[in-house]
């Protein structure tokens, strides 16, 4: 029996001559991941987006050798969604972090004996939150390959300019000397020629995304429970010292294995201060060239060549890392070492320990790499940081293993200068993070938050803009009641819930559901938007059975409850996505979210009117909105006519969120939300739309219990 494998779509195609695979890094990163799992349940399926050689890298065709293949046009793929997807469990799951983290988890699944889910991070959290909240997400799914693509672009670019200036030159030079030779036979004088060869810029600049991750590395590590974590070391290390003869047999620093990495600490040196300079993160200073250096510590604190040759990994001399201290003042010096003289290292780009993000990061630079013909001294010369994490990843045996299976050249890599057509420069313009800006981190929040005299500023100008807020009427009235007691209990969507709060959540999704009823038309395609556990969309679904409903939501605990759900209830019309929403390109006629937070909302709102959809709408976490990489505020020409600026328009949506009931600014938070409303409202009616804002029945459901629903006028 063959077995059943998963199929993993990705964009790519043969090379013209068919011996290579031409990818974008996104699909190489799929390919590294896969080859580094070592687990053969997968079926790639290249799929022809007609990109062109120059947004690729390429790959030998014989690292597919090994992996179940095969190749199509767009045309065949069979979902709508960003590559890479994979199709499996009824779930379709579309995106770069999304595609990885279920990768994982199906091979962890396979052979557990592996430990493959550590690569998922602490918490499993590692690339779990989608781009348009994380920072770091987005900076792996969307910044950085693009700008590397860009950059080695233009590394190509450079070289070919630089080798047909060279051909130019040789041409150039011979024409001169034939004719110099022709005017000295005929003149018996020379005559000076134009010199053809000018020297030319060739300096290329590094992009802001690139950059980002370098600064990345300067900080102290993020570790949970750090404390906790450094008193158990310190406890180890007094122990340990009361053993020594020889104190320089004594390291500073100490490196703990794990199943795919080491984890590295410092000992602070007596009379040492620690550096605060950039670099110290990861391994003390910007000038040393080696990052593997310390020895290795097996279970606890010990053994240096066990370490070593249980990790493969390179090692250096070690007499940066002794001190010439007696037994005696060791033993002083160790007895009154605290938890605060215990530093970790910035080893991995997450921390202490590797995640799926350091196989995306791999992929990126080894490519970058290869495009400057694997001189790491010119990557090293702007970017010493990346470039010692790259030299420990490599030095990694399985990091190692997978570079071999996938067939990269890292024996190319130089160490020594060179001379090279390309040089890099870091533009002025681009400048190091401050600590008001936003972080890199897992999660971000919109950090803005108003004073009254903003308030007075945004509300003074909604006045003399003649901006009202203009309310509608539910399509049903006041009439939204459902008949809970006559559905499966299943449908219901909080069967275990407190009394109280099962009853708000059915009273919002009842005005909800009702207002799809009355606008609906038969066969249509109905989208949950951020989704959750599919509360709204499983209603819809039951009492839609000859509509499809599609659930579109990142976050994979929930959908598996909303999974669950959808088994135990048979619905045969339900399809679910994990994915980003921007990542969704399936055709749908109407359009429904409850309480998508912040710029979701409005991520929404611009799907379905790109759809020229129906949409049902109720907004949350008006704080939460802030500028993204496609979308900006404030959304309409009418409220930018009124010389709303971005900052006043956060200074609404920071009001808004004071709505909670019975609170001192309660009346002026909902005032502000119906103006933010206002403005998706009117953005919607300048592309065609008759919209109605209007309220969840009863109010007391929630505070968040504004309902803007949209008809397109032309599709009526």
């Amino acid at each position: 029996m063959s077995l059943a494998r998963t199929a993993v779509y990705i964009s790519g195609r043969r090379s013209d001559a068919g011996t290579q695979i031409l990818l974008p890094l996104p699909s190489a990163a799929v390919v590294f991941l896969i080859h580094y799992c070592d687990c053969d349940v997968f079926e790639l399926v290249f799929v022809d987006e007609k990109l062109s050689a120059s947004e690729c890298v390429s790959v030998s065709f014989a690292v597919l050798l090994a992996t179940k293949h095969t190749f199509t046009d767009e045309a065949s793929c069979p979902h709508h969604c960003d590559l890479p997807v994979v199709c499996d469990d009824s779930v379709i799951r579309s995106g770069l972090c999304s595609t990885l983290r279920c990768l994982i988890k199906k091979c962890h699944a396979n052979n557990p004996e592996k430990n493959l889910h550590d690569l998922l991070g602490f918490r499993g959290g590692s690339l779990k939150a989608c781009a348009e909240i994380s920072g770091w997400t987005k900076l792996c799914e969307i910044e950085l390959p693009s700008s590397v693509t860009e950059l080695i672009c233009n590394i190509r670019s450079k070289e070919n300019e630089t080798n047909t200036e060279v051909v130019e030159d040789i041409i150039s030079k011979e024409n001169e000397f034939k004719i110099i030779t022709k005017n000295l036979d005929k003149n018996g004088m020379v005559h000076p020629s134009k010199d053809s060869s000018e020297s030319k810029e060739s300096d290329i600049a590094l992009p802001e995304a690139i950059l980002k991750l370098e600064w990345h590395f300067m900080k102290s590590p993020s570790v949970h429970n750090d404390d906790k974590i450094k008193r158990a070391l310190l406890s180890q290390l007094k122990q340990e010292v009361k053993g020594i003869t020889d104190p320089k047999k004594f390291r500073f620093t100490r490196d703990i294995p794990h199943s795919h990495c080491v984890n590295r600490f410092r000992i602070k040196k007596p009379n040492q201060k620690y550096k605060t300079s950039p670099g110290d993160g990861l391994n003390g200073t910007l000038a040393e060239k080696h990052c593997i250096t310390s020895p290795q510590v097996s279970g606890g604190l010990t053994s240096e060549s066990a370490g070593a040759r249980e990790t493969g990994l390179e090692k250096q001399s070690t007499e940066d890392d002794v001190i010439d201290l007696s037994l005696t003042e060791l033993n002083e010096y160790m007895s009154n070492l605290t938890i605060h003289e215990i530093q970790f290292v910035h080893l991995y780009s997450e921390g202490m320990d590797i995640t799926v993000s350091d196989m995306v990061l791999f992929t990126y630079i080894y490519f970058l790499l290869q495009s400057v013909n694997f001189d790491m001294m010119l990557i090293m010369e702007h970017l010493p940081l990346i470039s010692q994490w790259f030299r420990h990843m490599i030095a990694l045996p399985e990091v190692r293993r997978a570079a071999v299976k996938t067939q990269c050249d890292l024996d190319r890599l130089s160490y020594s200068r060179r001379e090279s057509t390309v040089k890099f420069y870091i533009p002025d313009w681009v400048k190091p993070p401050d600590h008001d800006e936003m972080e890199l981190s897992r999660r971000l929040r919109g950090k803005y938050r108003a004073i009254k005299p903003d308030i007075t500023k945004a509300l003074n100008k909604i006045k003399n803009g003649n901006i009202e807020v203009e309310f509608g009427s539910h399509p049903r009235g006041d009439q939204v009641q459902l008949d809970w007691e006559s559905f499966p209990a299943r449908v219901d969507p909080g069967i275990d819930l407190p009394k109280k709060r099962r009853q708000r959540k059915c009273q919002q999704l009842e005005s909800l559901a009702t207002a799809v009823l009355e606008i609906h038309r038969p066969g249509d395609v109905i989208v949950d938007f951020c989704s959750g556990g599919g509360h709204l969309g499983i209603v819809i679904a039951y009492l839609l059975p000859d509509c499809k409903i599609y659930l579109v939501e990142n976050n994979e605990d929930s959908l598996i409850r909303a999974r669950s759900r959808i088994k135990d209830l048979k619905l045969q019309n339900v399809t679910i996505f994990q994915c980003n929403q921007d990542y969704f390109h399936e055709k749908f006629d109407l359009g429904v979210c409850l309480h998508a937070c912040g710029v979701a909302t409005d991520m929404v709102l611009k799907q379905c009117i790109r759809n020229e959809a129906q949409f049902v709408i109720c907004p949350c976490c008006y704080g939460g909105i802030q500028d993204t990489h496609f979308i900006t505020y404030p959304r309409s020409q009418r409220f930018r006519d009124a010389e709303i600026e971005y900052k006043e328009f956060l200074t609404l949506g920071h009001v808004a969120d004071q709505t909670e009931f019975n609170m001192a600014l309660e009346e002026q938070g909902k005032y502000c939300m119906n103006l933010v409303d206002m403005d998706r409202s009117h953005y919607a009616r300048e592309h065609g739309y008759k919209t109605a804002l209007c309220s969840l029945k009863p109010l007391s459901c929630t505070p968040k219990n504004n309902l803007l629903i949209g008809q397109n006028t032309s599709n009526r």
